[in-house]
């Protein structure tokens, strides 16, 4: 991990150029899912108290209550209808709309902080709801460097999140964890 924390400051004390498009400034951060806690810890009490004290600029979205912040009750309540109809469209249109609302939130802070660093993490809560490879596509015009927590692995050739096929053409940089 040590190895990993050291690319990650480096990239983000990088100026940042506000022109640039988020597809190449997106980095993925893959590492095991049972890794998840150290993953975390390396984040919060290692990487950002050094950006911090570098003054390098950041923001975090903690995704841990992201779905349970992110739709309305008569929202869910129109899910908990269409749940009886048809189970498979219901979950299908709930990934949806969970996709589309993170890709906001992305959108709304790359908006009020261009050329932060946004450090995406929790997203093992978005599990098995959110494919990331769709969100990123919809996120190309970002004015921001963009680190996400993926945790998974890269099997020939493709990305399993939480061991899942993701799905995606990911143009984002792979940043692997280990331990």
């Amino acid at each position: 991990m040590d190895e990993a924390l050291k690319t990650i400051t480096a990239t983000a004390s990088q100026p940042f150029d506000k022109a640039a498009m988020i597809i190449d400034n997106s980095l993925l951060l893959i590492y095991p899912p049972e890794q998840e806690l150290d993953f975390r810890e390396m984040i919060f009490d290692r990487c950002l108290p050094g950006l911090k004290s570098a003054e390098v600029p950041y923001e975090v979205i903690d995704l841990s209550h992201f779905l349970f912040e992110c739709f309305g009750e008569e929202e869910l309540d129109d899910l908990e209808q269409d749940e009886f109809r048809n189970y498979r469209l219901m979950t299908q249109g709930l990934s949806k709309r969970a996709e589309t609302a993170l890709c906001k939130l992305l959108q709304e802070v790359s908006r009020k902080s261009p050329g932060t660093n946004l450090f995406v993490v929790a997203t093992v809560a978005l599990f098995p709801r959110v494919r990331f490879g769709e969100v990123l596509r919809n996120l190309r015009d970002l004015k921001c460097r963009m680190f996400v927590a993926f945790p998974g692995e890269e099997r020939g050739g493709k990305l399993h999140f939480m061991n899942e096929p993701d799905g995606g053409n990911y143009l984002a940089v792979k940043i692997s964890i280990k331990n």
